[in-house]
């Protein structure tokens, strides 16, 4: 990795390591982890067997999905991030562009409180280099439906290629409540089955550690930064489960 891990018990903690470690106009997204030892791989990819069965998961999820949808996608890469958001397996993995964001995600589940979590650090464009992606504009970020490259890593397209392509960060529309109160971003993998940190020399990536005794301050304190269940979630559902917390 490209700096070594350190602890972080507080969000000022957290803001100085990142003071120290983004360098001056380095974009750097985020993801948060429960537990520190999960690896950085997509649903879909836990399972090496799962990769083959992918069209079949998106042609039932197509099936059953339909008449749940007012519009339904146009294109593949539509279909893609409507069941990323809907939590189907799918070779996507979520990332963030607010550290903050990122932070609740690894200590909000009070079932893993027990457990120290990480805060992992992505460069997107170090990791593009490492799947020799460039653009003329150094911080160019590719986009599904608008460059021409990421085609290979459709679904009806991956399995044509006979190489095995390296993961590479990507963004999307963020037509979503959810995905705008996340900045969400994302990364995904193509046939290899290989975590992000184990990418090349790992130089595009780090983590800061969340120790368990940390984790009940930092969702205190992200609470009085206004990061909540509910700025992240904008949704009915979540609304509803906020007026629980007043009778439990």
């Amino acid at each position: 990795m490209l700096y070594r891990d350190r602890n972080i018990r507080s969000v000022a903690q957290m803001l100085t390591a990142l003071k120290q470690q983004a360098k001056s106009r380095e974009m750097i997204w985020f993801r948060g982890h429960g537990i520190k030892t999960w690896e950085l791989l997509p649903s879909l990819a836990r399972n090496p067997l799962h990769l083959n069965a992918e069209n079949a998961i998106i042609k039932r999820f197509m099936q059953n999905a339909t008449q749940h949808i007012d519009t339904p996608p146009r294109v593949e890469w539509e279909w893609m991030f409507l069941m990323q958001h809907h939590r189907a397996s799918t070779r996507l993995l979520d990332w963030s562009e607010s550290p903050l964001a990122a932070l609740y995600f690894a200590v909000s589940n009070k079932k893993h409180w027990r457990s120290d979590g990480a805060l992992w650090c992505l460069d997107p464009v170090a990791l593009n280099h490492e799947a020799n992606l460039k653009f003329s504009f150094q911080h160019e970020i590719p986009a599904f439906g608008l460059d021409q490259v990421l085609d290979s890593y459709l679904p009806s397209r991956v399995h044509e290629n006979p190489s095995e392509l390296f993961p590479v960060a990507i963004v999307g529309p963020r037509n979503t409540p959810r995905m705008a109160a996340q900045l969400g971003t994302f990364t995904i993998i193509h046939r290899l089955n290989k975590p992000i940190e184990n990418i090349g020399k790992g130089k595009h990536l780090w983590r800061w550690i969340i120790p368990a005794n940390a984790k009940r301050n930092l969702l205190k304190e992200l609470s009085h930064l206004s990061i909540s269940a509910l700025t992240l979630f904008p949704e009915l559902d979540r609304v509803a489960d906020l007026t629980k917390e007043l009778v439990l």
